[in-house]
């Protein structure tokens, strides 16, 4: 009987241990404003977040896995305070982390300023030189440009032709766009579509002001003003 009984404890004693997991004190958790595309098992959206007390411009970091009791929300910053449990390997799934991430406070949450370009913009200069209207009678519209930061895409036209993009880096004032492809309608004047597509593709700098959004050049000339469409 003591024999069965110390038998019993043991096989207890090795179930609970192989149950248990290791916690970490809380740590920083940075966590940048929007999801990017990122591949895992599969392709998917990741946060980016990185573990400093204060935010490091081009440290970001793609997170393959969740934070049990955090609800992000798109266009904010995040400061967190995460506990980290390490799980026994035999209890992490094929696919799955082997680290479980768990939200202990929200210790700040600020909007991102980036978000401000989120939205559609029309387009007032070329070179800093204003664009007229065209014509009534020309089919020709001004150009439109409409930005997705949730999607990390732009989208829009260029008084003739439609183009859509994707947006390659958008950090501080940083700005750069990835290949945009376009369709190849020619129109009766070209004069604009052919400036504004030359313009935007040396894009390496933005700001915003007054509901107007300026995109520049790498030693920040000005190559493109839009103004926000009510």
């Amino acid at each position: 009987m003591r024999n069965i009984l110390i038998l019993f404890m043991t096989v207890l004693i090795a179930s609970c241990s192989a149950q248990k997991m290791t916690t970490s004190n809380p740590q920083i958790y940075w966590v940048n404003s929007l999801r990017v595309s990122c591949t895992g098992a599969s392709p998917m959206k990741c946060l980016q977040v990185q573990k400093n007390e204060t935010i490091k411009k081009g440290k970001w970091q793609n997170f393959y896995s969740s934070i049990e009791g955090f609800n992000f929300e798109p266009g904010n910053i995040y400061k967190l305070s995460v506990t980290e449990e390490k799980i026994n390997p035999a209890l992490v799934p094929a696919d799955g982390s082997s680290v479980k991430y768990t939200l202990v406070e929200v210790l700040e949450k600020k909007p991102d300023p980036k978000f401000r370009i989120h939205d559609i913009w029309v387009l007032e200069a070329i070179n800093a030189t204003t664009v007229e209207k065209p014509n009534e009678n020309d089919r020709m519209n001004l150009p439109i440009l409409e930005v997705n930061l949730t999607e990390m895409s732009i989208m829009g036209s260029d008084g003739c032709n439609n183009f859509n993009g994707a947006i390659k880096n958008i950090e501080g004032d940083e700005l750069t766009f990835g290949p945009i492809s376009a369709t190849m309608k020619m129109c009766f004047n070209m004069d604009i579509p052919d400036k504004f597509n030359k313009a935007i593709n040396k894009v390496s700098k933005f700001k915003t002001e007054n509901l107007k959004l300026y995109l520049f050049d790498n030693a920040g000339a000005e190559l493109l003003r839009f103004k926000k469409v009510d």
